[in-house]
């Protein structure tokens, strides 16, 4: 089956054809090479994904169609203190489908993130490459542990059996969550024998609950 490019044009559209950015036109034409006329799907990044063709910096609209969010998934994660390590949780996070990603403010953790012009551009590339219709959302703030809803499953060792059904999750720094961050009757998830980066445990929680 011949790759077909994916690639995110944000909303409004108005008319048969939609306007590219001369950077994602020359990236289309330049790195990938393509001609006018080949095949191409798009999104706004909010559930609309259609087919259609590339013209003259442009894309010439075909059919379309509304997709739901694959999840209503929202990961609360302690940010990794490298940036390359807090991308890869952007971009995964976003190709499995986890409707939004929040950075939480730890006593362990670091506290740092990257702009959010750039975790933007991560979350952007990765539904491009994952031909998803929906953009994670995401934000620079750094929300305390606190103000997290009551339903929130923290992942934390000797934790319980994977909760059923859950929206909200938190995923703690390499230190763990302190006793006193954890608040008091909170459900807590163990997702195994062994201590898991920051990265692979939000890879492991997201997988597990989508995967249902």
């Amino acid at each position: 089956m011949k790759h077909v490019p994916h690639i995110v044009v944000p909303a409004p559209w108005e008319g048969k054809r939609i306007n590219l950015s001369i950077v994602q036109w020359r990236h289309l034409t330049k790195v990938m090479r393509l001609k006018r006329g080949v095949e191409i799907t798009y999104t706004d990044g909010l559930g609309t994904l259609g087919h259609g063709l590339l013209g003259s910096q442009e894309v010439e609209r075909g059919e379309e169609s509304q997709i739901e969010r694959p999840s209503s998934l929202t990961l609360s994660v302690a940010p990794p203190a490298n940036k390359d390590r807090q991308r890869f949780v952007v971009e995964k996070l976003a190709e499995l489908g986890v409707a939004r990603l929040q950075w939480l403010r730890t006593e362990h953790g670091s506290n740092r993130v990257a702009n959010p012009a750039k975790v933007f551009s991560w979350v952007h590339t990765a539904v491009e490459q994952s031909r998803g219709a929906w953009l994670m959302e995401t934000s620079s703030d750094l929300v305390p542990v606190d103000s997290l809803p009551p339903e929130t499953v923290f992942c934390h060792p000797g934790g319980g059996e994977k909760p059923e059904n859950a929206e909200f999750v938190a995923i703690g720094p390499e230190g763990g969550f302190t006793d006193d961050e954890l608040p008091v009757g909170t459900p807590t998830w163990d997702l195994g024998p062994t201590i898991l980066r920051v990265e692979t445990a939000a890879i492991v929680a997201a997988t597990r609950l989508l995967g249902d």
